[in-house]
């Protein structure tokens, strides 16, 4: 009988991914536990492990309880070397009877990771004062625009809307793909500096911004009464939760986002329940 098991560690305060630690899967037994697999976690704090039953010692045993022993990224590189413990394990809350396909979301204290830790809070940080007008200048050298002034609608503003098909690109757990967010300026001025990123994280719209994984972003420009198609790296790694896109001016909303709403002109999101 064949065996998978995949997950995401992510440091427990900010939720962002752990990369390049080392996770060990065991199956708990009375007597003795047997080593399940290994895997070193990916650039999204993901991994991947599978093994077949008949691996198990226990032959009668055909529903693993699995709990997890994870090390640091220095052990990960240098696994046989002597004297390293593990920094968490999830031996306390052990998955009894597992089947053939289990996910799991692993948390682990940043006081408990060392050098592993993220130092990030899991918001999404701007510019210091002063330092906007450096960036935008070396920005627009690379990134040259124009656009038509309309004195009629008023203030030289931009008005950003974000929207998506995100549906069809949802993909298959794992596996890396590409997600594209729609951006729209129905405003009377440029944006300069449009950040347009993914997010996964959990069902609802009453979760915080640090509960979601940044998947990936990047900076735009774009003219009022432009749209532009941005394509953004994503690899699903949950089976329930929630996809979303968030476009915004930072010169413009200085405060960013800590929730991500049901409806927002700079939100757009789409809910999974599937296996797929």
């Amino acid at each position: 009988m064949n065996f998978k098991i995949t997950g995401i560690v992510r440091e427990k305060e900010s939720k962002q991914p752990l990369k390049g630690l080392l996770i060990r899967a065991i199956d708990r037994d009375f007597f003795f536990h047997d080593l399940l697999g290994n895997a070193v976690t990916g650039a999204d704090g993901d991994f991947v492990i599978g093994y077949e039953g008949e691996d198990f010692k226990d032959l009668v045993e055909q529903r693993p309880d699995i709990f997890f022993n994870i090390y640091s990224s220095a052990t990960a590189a240098n696994p046989g070397r002597d004297g390293d413990s593990p920094i968490f394990t999830t031996k306390e809350a052990v998955r009894f009877n597992s089947g053939t396909q289990e996910f799991f979301i692993i948390e682990i204290p940043r006081e408990q990771l060392g050098d592993d830790a993220t130092g990030s809070n899991g918001v999404v940080t701007t510019p210091e004062t002063g330092e906007w007008k450096k960036l935008i200048d070396e920005y627009l050298k690379l990134h040259p625009i124009n656009f038509q002034y309309n004195p009629e609608k008023g203030f030289l503003a931009p008005r950003l809307v974000c929207d998506s098909n995100f549906g069809p690109d949802l993909g298959t757990i794992g596996e890396p793909g590409e997600v594209k967010v729609i951006v729209n300026n129905i405003g009377n001025g440029p944006s300069f500096f449009t950040y347009v990123a993914v997010y996964e994280g959990p069902s609802g719209y009453t979760h915080p911004l640090r509960d979601y994984r940044l998947s990936d972003y990047k900076i735009i420009s774009i003219n009022p009464g432009q749209t532009i198609d941005v394509k953004l790296k994503w690899t699903r790694l949950l089976t329930t939760g929630r996809i979303a896109g968030v476009c915004f001016d930072p010169f413009l909303d200085p405060r960013g986002f800590d929730t991500l709403y049901q409806r927002h002109p700079h939100i757009t999101s789409v809910h999974y329940i599937s296996l797929k």
